[in-house]
């Protein structure tokens, strides 16, 4: 059965959730407890207990975890996205470069025209269906006017023929 969301109606409910995503997005950064405890100024064993969700971590806490984790606090607070590994990455390569407004926008729609629906055969290797001979019964793929091999040069020499006869 799969899980729920969180238990929010109780503050152990809250506190589990919260230490089970200051665990992942510590993970998720390749940190070491020793590391991330190092970083928020806390004892590694304080560092496990909040990830256990068996310690309530104070306000400044809060702020230094956050910080360590090169967040927002509201983001660390967050915890509708516990499984999404990625966002950390795309935001981290947008403040590394200092993207302006600018530059996200031109960012986001090249990533709509990567991701739109008529971009998915080209994304994934798939080959769009080739066009298929005029002539009706053929279907052979086209070489040239709409038309297969066999049938293009049945034109052509059909066209040179008239043409040598003078009309």
């Amino acid at each position: 059965m799969p899980a729920g969301p969180p238990d929010l109606a109780s503050a152990s409910g809250y506190l589990k959730e919260l230490a089970r995503r200051i665990r992942a997005l510590r993970e998720r950064r390749g940190l070491t407890q020793e590391d991330f405890a190092a970083r928020c100024g806390i004892s590694v064993s304080f560092a496990s207990l909040l990830e256990r969700g068996e310690r309530s971590p104070s306000y400044e806490t809060l702020l230094q975890v956050a910080s360590a984790l090169e967040l927002p606090l509201w983001e660390l607070l967050r915890l509708d996205d516990t499984q999404d590994v990625g966002l950390h990455r795309l935001e981290a390569f947008a403040r590394a470069r200092c993207l302006t407004r600018t530059d996200l926008d031109r960012l986001l729609a090249v990533a709509e025209v990567l991701f739109s629906d008529d971009a998915a055969p080209q994304l994934t290797g798939a080959r769009p269906e080739p066009a298929r001979c005029g002539e009706p019964g053929c279907g052979r793929p086209v070489l040239a006017r709409s038309l297969c091999t066999a049938h293009y040069h049945r034109e052509r020499r059909r066209k040179a023929a008239g043409a040598g006869t003078g009309g």
